[in-house]
């Protein structure tokens, strides 16, 4: 009887959550972004990506649900009063979506992957029927469930702006989007290959753009010219079709379901970013908290509010330790600390963290259970469960999780972007207690990174600045830092020899100091990596400018560093003494005239934090209107 009862429950809620409408997204109170539940409620969404049983593993050394509940049905009731006990209210990606688990639930259905929207011909003219067809299939098991609110169209589209254009233009002229590409380069010159070689090293046998149709073809960038600038439109073009088809076929199947967007690898290419506007309800993205104190780096969601105007859910994020009772190692650059308790402080600051922004609508952890010991099939092994293998939880995480979790939806309720100050205001630095250490692979030593982080920064629209720099001071000298994100393919340049420093990821910074005006640069080489063949790391140079423009290398060990974080990540550290400022030491009350310019590789955008016009050469950089650092305590 009381399992009679129990369906009948749930076919009143079904009901009653259809009659009330679909789920919605949008913007509330002073421009805060929420999920709004059918009928109008408020959501802040705490999601688990991977609640589902697991699977066998032959030697027992990973999570399967039959190893510790005696049906289905037990251990979904088990795990939903589990998560709902540590404060979460979603099912993410790759979740099971019985009803027993009784919690909302955002399914990933590799819609454009099974429609093969990526590396074949979207532009085609059958690609829009071809993506109906198979939304229809992957979501047919999501018919008339009333936990669905939407649907991640795919997982880590990274719009890799190089390869794209790369592959579309070696292939047969039979593939239209080939087509496209062809009748871009062609427009953007004019006709001119002479304009086009300015920007490009042609590959052998190629000389017209009639050659530019066969297969085969290749360009590479020209050091000094602006190709870059091409291959970005036509990403904006690629990912602009994808968005518009995966919309158009979600809207056809299931009307009314959130297109939750494709879930961006821990990375945003801005052109796609800005192609996805007006064609994703909710824009998805996975993150890789910045630092093991839980810091993440607001220039991110920032940059995201000013590229499109829609909410946006972050889809994975954790925080891995090496003290863990699944035998994991973290065999990888994603974020892991030694010990549990530092895990739980650092994943409970990190969602706090994502709370804060008013945008983000919500976050969810990857995942429930560890990765099985040994790693899974594709060699990854890592502590992210809130769940060992054997089924226990770790206490000191999900007390952690819960606490936070409680707060969390007040925490955005009052959640702010920080005002852009006057250009023309003096900006008080904060005292560290030593200058930061530039040998240690960490930035734990800027205990408060929100009041060291210069506002103001500007790109040329509609771009946005790329990372964040911060600046603080000690008797000692000056430290910066900068976190940022660079995708570049290092392979598309023509060179031989090293690297050009002008093709480099650069920083300037320029420094009125008692009278004088000193100009450094520092630039990221890339150099083949040092452990896995086929990878760059990144070498990281000290340079002091003259008044010419001319280039001093610097000596730099002890003052500079590039932590361990692969592309497109990037984090650099720098301390400038007070000997190479012309003085023996900073006193608080200080004033220093300053210039910072960043510039990606390729010199594809630069941000600029000087108060003028946003451009940037090295040469003149020394004319521009500085900032007023002052010296607080």
């Amino acid at each position: 009887m009381m399992k009679r009862v129990f369906f009948v429950c749930v076919f009143v809620l079904a009901a009653a959550q259809a009659a009330a409408g679909p789920w919605t997204a949008g913007f509330a109170d002073g421009g805060r972004a929420w999920l709004f539940e059918p009928g109008g409620g408020r959501f802040y969404s705490l999601g688990v990506n991977t609640v589902n049983g697991g699977q066998e593993h032959p030697e027992g050394k990973g999570y399967y649900w039959k190893d510790f509940y005696g049906s289905e049905g037990e251990w979904a009731a088990d795990v939903g009063t589990r998560l709902k006990g540590w404060g979460f209210n979603t099912r993410g990606g790759w979740s099971d979506a019985t009803a027993d688990l009784r919690l909302p639930i955002i399914p990933e259905i590799d819609l454009g992957r099974n429609a093969r929207l990526h590396w074949f011909d979207p532009f085609a003219p059958e690609a829009l029927a071809v993506t109906v067809a198979t939304a229809r299939r992957v979501t047919e098991k999501y018919q008339g469930n009333p936990d669905v609110m939407g649907y991640f169209t795919d997982n880590e589209v990274g719009w890799w702006n190089a390869p794209l254009f790369s592959w579309y233009l070696s292939n047969e002229w039979a593939i239209y989007t080939k087509r496209v590409l062809w009748r871009l380069l062609h427009d953007h010159y004019k006709g001119r290959w002479d304009w086009l070689t300015a920007d490009f090293v042609p590959g052998e046998g190629l000389g017209s753009f009639e050659d530019l149709k066969r297969g085969g073809a290749k360009l590479k960038l020209r050091p000094g010219g602006h190709g870059i600038k091409v291959v970005s439109a036509f990403t904006r073009l690629c990912a602009g079709k994808y968005y518009e088809l995966v919309q158009a076929a979600l809207h056809k199947v299931q009307p009314g379901a959130l297109v939750v967007g494709d879930r961006l690898p821990l990375y945003y290419n801005q052109d796609a970013v800005l192609a996805a506007r007006g064609k994703v309800d909710v824009l998805s993205t996975n993150y890789n908290v910045d630092e093991a104190d839980g810091w993440v780096a607001p220039y991110y969601f920032e940059g995201l509010q000013r590229l499109i105007d829609a909410p946006v859910l972050i889809t994975e994020f954790f925080f891995a330790a090496n003290e863990n009772r699944s035998g994991n190692v973290n065999n990888g650059h994603l974020m892991h600390v030694q010990t549990q308790a530092q895990r739980a402080r650092g994943a409970a600051a990190a969602q706090a963290n994502f709370a804060a922004f008013p945008n983000v609508v919500g976050a969810h952890w990857f995942q429930y259970y560890d990765e099985p010991t040994g790693g899974r099939g594709d060699g990854e092994d890592f502590n992210m469960g809130l769940v060992d293998i054997d089924n226990r939880p770790y206490e000191g995480l999900v007390e952690a999780m819960a606490a936070v979790n409680a707060r969390a939806g007040a925490v955005h309720a009052a959640a702010r972007f920080e005002p852009v100050p006057d250009p023309a205001a003096a900006v008080r630095l904060r005292r560290l207690a030593k200058p930061a250490d530039c040998g240690d692979n960490s930035l734990l030593d800027w205990p408060d990174k929100a009041a060291t982080r210069l506002l103001g920064f500007a790109t040329k629209k509609p771009y946005v600045p790329f990372g964040d720099v911060h600046a603080a001071w000690s008797p000692e000298g000056l430290s910066f830092f900068n976190l940022a994100g660079n995708y570049a393919d290092l392979f598309l340049l023509d060179y031989q020899g090293e690297f050009p420093l002008s093709e480099t990821y650069q920083i300037h910074v320029i420094l009125e100091v008692g009278g004088k005006t000193r100009h450094f640069a520092v630039h990221l080489l890339p150099r083949p990596h040092s452990r896995y063949a086929g990878r760059f790391e990144l070498e990281p140079r000290l340079y002091e400018v003259g008044p010419d423009g001319g280039y001093t290398r610097l000596e730099s060990k002890g003052l500079l560093q590039a932590l361990d974080k692969p592309l497109p990540h990037v984090a650099v550290e720098l301390f400038l003494p007070a000997r190479l400022l012309g003085v023996e030491a900073l006193a608080a009350g200080d004033r220093i005239g300053a210039r910072v310019f960043a510039t990606t590789f390729y010199r594809e955008l630069t941000m600029t934090y000087d108060g003028g016009p946003v451009s940037f050469l090295a040469r003149d950089a020394d004319t521009r209107l500085p900032r007023t650092l002052v010296l607080g305590e």
